[in-house]
């Protein structure tokens, strides 16, 4: 493996003991814990910019390194009793102090979702895209605005009306795009067997519902989950939304399917693409290397029953001073369409 990983912080290069970085389709930041040891501790404070990189000389572009994500510190603990001799430093995307923030506002005139969503983010100078980037698809909202709350939850309401993510790219701006909107052409894929590759599925109930319903300009969905072999209910109340009964209906649709989802983890021994797979390539450039969320990708697992296309949900990426390796949620697409 020739690859490295470079931990930054405001631009000056720190020695490092392990890196997590977590990004998710049901978390808009991504999300960092870095352990560095204590001699590094008065190069890195709170809100500081921490950015985890990889650089490998196989890669054609951006003088053979890349960003994998770009975080604000939230944390930096450290335990003087501690034998370690090391500290902790968490950390979350920008798009975090449009989330903390409280405040009123109004974006009038019908304006489409990529501006309001741009609007509101360059208020904390971060930049929002429409994911392809010569492209918007987005819809007119007829109203938005906030009174002395975040936005961030009208936002996302919204997006999903409209068949959309909205989440945090590699350097700390904002996506906005639709879901498993094609198979990559990179090459990625998770097949059981292969080397180094660990198959976990995941069963989980306790966040499914029986009936779900969702209230919102005085119309009503719901739906039922007949998997789901309880009486539980679960009610959404959406006010100050203006929305019409297919968009009620697909938000009970998609409650329900993203909640009853079994899942599939892989763990792989690489942060993205094989030397090889990577070499293969030629050049690299606009080309994605890393594994992201949001990626359709074909799956081959008999052991599960598995043999189709499915949509990464999360990654965790994880390096420390023996390994590299990768953690990829597997689900359904579906429940994000």
């Amino acid at each position: 493996m020739s690859s490295k990983i470079i931990v930054t912080c405001n631009g000056s290069e720190l020695s490092w003991v392990s890196v997590l970085v977590r990004k998710s389709l049901d978390e808009i930041c991504h999300y960092v814990e870095v352990t560095l040891p204590l001699f590094e501790r008065d190069n890195v404070h709170k809100h500081d910019t921490i950015q985890v990189r990889y650089k490998n000389p196989l890669l054609t572009d951006h003088g053979g390194e890349r960003p994998v994500t770009t975080v604000l510190v939230d944390e930096v603990g450290d335990d003087t009793d501690s034998q370690s001799a090391a500290f902790t430093v968490t950390g979350r995307s920008a798009a975090r102090d449009i989330i903390d923030s409280t405040w009123s506002g109004i974006i009038a005139g019908n304006p489409n979702l990529l501006t309001i969503v741009q609007t509101i983010a360059g208020e904390f100078g971060i930049e929002a895209m429409h994911m392809p980037t010569n492209e918007n698809g987005t819809k007119a909202v007829y109203s938005f605005s906030w009174e002395n709350e975040s936005p961030w939850t009208k936002l996302l309401t919204e997006a999903d009306a409209q068949g959309y993510i909205l989440t945090s790219n590699q350097i700390g701006n904002l996506y906005l795009w639709k879901p498993a909107t094609g198979i990559r052409k990179e090459g990625f894929k998770i097949v059981e067997g292969e080397t180094g590759t660990k198959i976990r599925r995941v069963e989980n109930g306790a966040e499914q519902f029986h009936e779900y319903t969702v209230n919102c300009c005085g119309l009503t969905a719901t739906v039922t989950d007949p998997t789901c072999r309880n009486k539980r209910k679960f009610t959404l109340n959406l006010s100050d939304f203006v929305m019409d009964q297919e968009k009620i209906n697909r938000r009970a649709k998609t409650e329900m399917l993203r909640r009853r989802e079994n899942r599939i983890v892989a763990t792989v021994p690489e942060w993205g693409l094989s030397d090889m797979q990577i070499k293969a390539l030629g050049s690299t450039f606009q080309k994605e290397i890393f594994w992201e969320v949001n990626f359709l990708i074909p799956v081959k697992i008999p052991s599960a029953g598995v043999s189709g296309k499915m949509l990464v949900s999360q990654v965790e990426y994880k390096a420390d001073a023996k390994s590299v390796s990768c953690d990829i949620t597997l689900v359904n697409p579906e429940g994000y369409r």
